[in-house]
């Protein structure tokens, strides 16, 4: 029993010591210089945020934020939510809930800042937006299939789910179908989801399933706090 015990040890060493020492969890990369200590993930982020122009990230940020938020960064953030964000750890998802107007979207819009700036390849959605696209390819004259709409932000090194759970009412099976192989297809990938909705997990739990709420308590939860901004903001004459 002990030698199985040292056999054991010794392989699990040898996997744990080829992991990426920048994410910690993708495999060392081999090439004919040797053993390098990141993924290839992490190589081409660190590559793409090299090459990277101003207008390229300006660029990339108008076409995943809106107008309204463009301006967002981490640093406008209240302090509270900066220093949960500070938390964040690698490959992990960001569960941001609270009601209408309390500021979840300018806070993804943040992040997606921060992380198109760093060389990460993002994507934005709104979920209900996303599934009526879905939809439209079971037409017949549709150009692009269902599978190759979600393949994609299986794999994007962050993806932005906004407003998930809109409706009140039990979600469809479709929309749980939907939701559950990217969200589940990602965790195993270990690549974060970023997701804002206005019910929180448990909520979240009764609209979909218990097996979503049980993915999205794994999450960094950052509960958004207060009136509704945008009618505290309003002129009113």
């Amino acid at each position: 029993m002990e030698a199985i015990a040292e056999v054991a040890q010794e392989v699990m060493s040898l996997i744990l010591g080829s992991r990426c020492e920048n994410c910690g969890f993708g495999y060392r990369h081999r090439d004919s210089s040797g053993l390098r200590k990141w993924c290839l993930r992490c190589i081409d982020v660190y590559n793409r945020r090299q090459q990277l122009s101003e207008y390229q990230i300006g660029k990339k940020i108008m076409e995943l934020v809106e107008p309204l938020y463009y301006e967002a960064t981490i640093e406008t953030l209240e302090q509270d939510i900066q220093d949960k964000l500070s938390e964040l750890k690698p490959g992990q998802d960001v569960f941001m809930f609270g009601p209408i107007g309390t500021g979840k979207t300018h806070g993804m819009a943040a992040q997606i800042r921060k992380y198109v700036c760093e060389g990460y390849l993002c994507e934005r959605i709104n979920f209900d937006s996303f599934c009526v696209k879905v939809r439209s390819t079971f037409a017949p004259a549709a150009k692009e299939t269902a599978w190759e709409l979600t393949e994609e932000l299986k794999n994007v090194d962050k993806l932005f789910i906004d407003d998930l759970g809109l409706r009140s009412n039990p979600e469809s099976q479709f929309v749980y179908d939907t939701f559950y192989d990217i969200l589940n297809k990602r965790q195993e990938r270990i690549l974060p989801t970023f997701i804002s909705s206005n019910k929180n997990i448990a909520q979240l739990g009764q609209t979909f399933d218990a097996r979503i709420a049980s993915r999205l308590h794994t999450a960094l939860v950052i509960e958004m706090k207060g009136k509704d901004r945008r009618i505290a903001g309003a002129n009113y004459e």
